[in-house]
């Protein structure tokens, strides 16, 4: 449901976008960067040492309850180019996401690139 205008100018971004990559590939596709986000989800697992129990050879073995791995998440907002990861941001508990904490994203990332 675009509007006439609306794709006039995506038309026009498209041709000036494949000029410039025609011009010089590897300068056009070193010149974007994108993002993305993802819940990462973490816990602390026991450790070997932890998980050993003794029992008798003939006695039946320990039944161990399986941890919830859900215990904590947090979003990641990764962002890279083509030469790979350039900035990865983990948002602070409690937090939301919003246009001004994606402004920030964009502040700290313009950073990254200088």
């Amino acid at each position: 449901m675009l509007t006439a205008e609306i794709m006039h100018v995506r038309m026009q971004t498209s041709d000036h976008n494949l000029e410039l990559y025609r011009a010089d590939p590897d300068k056009f596709l070193r010149r974007y960067v994108t993002m993305d986000e993802t819940w990462a989800q973490h816990f602390d697992p026991e450790t070997k040492q932890q998980s050993m129990h003794w029992k008798h050879p003939t006695s039946p073995p320990v039944v161990k309850f399986c941890k919830n791995v859900s215990v904590s998440k947090v979003m990641v907002s990764v962002f890279w180019g083509s030469e790979g990861v350039l900035f990865t941001d983990y948002l602070e508990k409690g937090k939301t996401v919003t246009g001004v904490y994606y402004a920030g994203l964009i502040r700290k990332m313009r950073d990254v690139i200088k």
